[in-house]
């Protein structure tokens, strides 16, 4: 964790927008102080993540929340951008160019944050940073993993999400990187880019007066081992014998080959009990791969930095808002089980005010410790928000896994808890975002804004 940010008064108080890119992040958070800042404005704002794979229903396109966003940050003052790990519905946005130029006024952002996988020399650098290097063999597998995904997407022919490959294709093409967006994240964050991990200070603090800035994850390997699960194990072994399984399936018409291979039409195959024998074959890889593909899943969303913004009040206890990207319990169990000052991390999560409900409200993104800590004798009635930034149908889950995103238990369980929690899936068509605010005195809790 860092310590107290110094310098300046702290933030009069605290906007934080969510806005509704359908299945993706995009939120924008405003620190508003009571007096100019050495730059002359008393406004600071940060980006966390822009990106979909799933565009809303009747709702604004991309290019509309660029230029929502632009207004609300001032005219495109947007003093720091967090992408919290590489997946599509996380930073889409950022590559294309209209939007790109739309976002930013001259000279920002200020700073770019991003978890330590993503640094670009993470797979080779044996000096500089001892912890990227000691991670060396995660960064590579999770480029090999990607490229694995990509091979996998182009292969399947069949587009539908009700049947098993549909499904599989969707999932391989969310691991997708949009190498635009890369490009320029990678072109802001020249000479002015940090790659966080567990415990890191974080330069976010300096462009935030007042403000604390505790970074929460991801661990390293070498903090934290299972952080890294299969992908890094032997990278080369792991991915390279599931690209086998790739060449095995079908190739329909109009589908991109598998492999490299000739162009093939939708396969008949053998009759009787010979087809009915290759027929389960095939699905006996498509499950194999569809494993494979949600472990690569897993491991990305564990790559998600995790923030926790504590912002100093008069008279009252500070305003904490939790941002965990799509972290799962890999990353979360290090901060909530194993870290050196796990202690003092659980009592800086029991008076969390504002929590980014995790992986758009799948099962495994908000652990039960976590949740627990919000239910104790001492802090259950505490007063909480919750953001969840959504869409249904795009992860529906298949029968009996529980998988579905969003998954209705935690939802209820998170409404009952939280007042309000609010969703872009409620959102009436034409509104572009929800608004929460908080002043930064007493115990004032943080309520919604009409738009």
């Amino acid at each position: 964790m860092t310590g107290p940010a110094g310098g300046p008064a702290g933030p009069a108080r605290v906007r934080v927008r969510m806005y509704n890119v359908g299945f993706g992040d995009c939120f924008l958070l405003t620190f508003e102080y009571p007096n100019a800042l050495p730059d002359g404005r008393a406004v600071r704002h940060v980006l966390i993540d822009f990106g979909s794979t799933s565009a809303p229903l009747r709702g604004p396109t991309a290019t509309d929340i660029a230029a929502q966003l632009k207004t609300d940050s001032g005219g495109g003052a947007i003093d720091a951008v967090v992408v919290t790990h590489r997946h599509r519905d996380h930073l889409s946005s950022f590559g294309t160019a209209a939007i790109a130029s739309t976002l930013m006024a001259d000279g920002y952002p200020k700073l770019v944050v991003r978890s330590w996988t993503e640094r670009p020399d993470a797979a080779t650098d044996a000096t500089a940073d001892p912890a990227a290097a000691r991670g060396a063999g995660l960064a590579t597998a999770l480029q090999t993993a990607t490229d694995f995904a990509g091979t996998l997407a182009q292969a399947l022919a069949d587009p539908s999400r009700r049947s098993l490959a549909g499904e599989l294709r969707t999932l391989a093409e969310h691991q997708l990187p949009n190498a635009a967006a890369v490009d320029q994240l990678a072109a802001w964050a020249a000479g002015n880019g940090e790659y966080l991990h567990y415990g890191q200070p974080s330069r976010l603090a300096d462009l935030l007066p007042g403000v604390t800035v505790h970074v929460l994850g991801p661990p390293t390997v070498e903090q934290h081992p299972a952080v890294a699960g299969q992908a890094s194990d032997d990278p080369d072994e792991f991915w390279m014998i599931y690209r086998g399984l790739v060449d095995g399936l079908p190739v329909g018409p109009g589908a991109a080959p598998a492999l490299g291979a000739a162009p093939a039409q939708a396969p008949i195959g053998p009759p009787g009990p010979i087809r009915w024998l290759t027929d389960r074959m095939q699905r006996q890889s498509l499950n194999s791969l569809l494993r494979i593909v949600r472990t690569l899943d897993t491991v990305l969303n564990n790559t998600s930095v995790i923030l926790l913004f504590e912002v100093p009040t008069a008279g009252g206890p500070p305003r904490r808002l939790l941002f965990g990207g799509d972290a799962q319990i890999e990353n979360w169990e290090y901060a909530l089980t194993f870290a050196p000052d796990r202690q003092a991390v659980l009592e800086l999560l029991r008076g969390v005010d504002l929590y980014k409900v995790g992986h758009h409200g799948s099962r495994n993104a908000t652990p039960r410790t976590l949740f627990s800590l919000w239910n104790e004798a001492a802090t259950r009635d505490r007063a909480m928000v919750a953001l969840m930034s959504t869409k249904k149908g795009v992860f529906p889950g298949t029968t009996g896994s529980n998988t579905e995103v969003p998954r209705e238990t935690l939802v209820t369980a998170l409404g009952q808890r939280m007042k309000p929690l609010s969703s872009t899936m409620d959102l009436q068509p034409g509104i572009s975002h929800v608004e929460v605010a908080a002043p930064a005195f007493g115990d004032a809790e943080f309520t919604e804004v009409s738009n």
